[in-house]
């Protein structure tokens, strides 16, 4: 399902930058979202989200993921326009 939202920019980067599928989709499902520009949303995990990542999945899992607090995926219009890593948290 991810593979059909992505463009073609999300895939190069993607594959560029070695984000794994399943962590844009737990970014996607657990992540807080903002308005970035032009209407597109920045989405990244928080520590609220890691939190409930840790009740869901266990310690573990949450700490694998923790690895992942500066990656971050823009989404306009349903569909995924890139994903980066930022120097730090996007959100707390």
């Amino acid at each position: 399902m991810l593979e059909t939202c992505l463009t073609r920019h999300a895939r190069n980067r993607i594959t560029a930058r070695s984000v794994p599928a399943g962590v844009i989709d737990i970014i996607l499902t657990y992540g807080e979202s903002r308005r970035g520009r032009d209407g597109a949303r920045k989405h990244a995990l928080s520590g609220d989200s890691l939190r409930q990542i840790r009740q869901v999945f266990g310690r573990e899992i949450a700490k694998a993921f923790g690895n992942y607090r500066t990656a971050y995926v823009v989404e306009a219009e349903g569909r995924i326009i890139t994903v980066a890593y930022s120097r730090q948290p996007l959100f707390s």
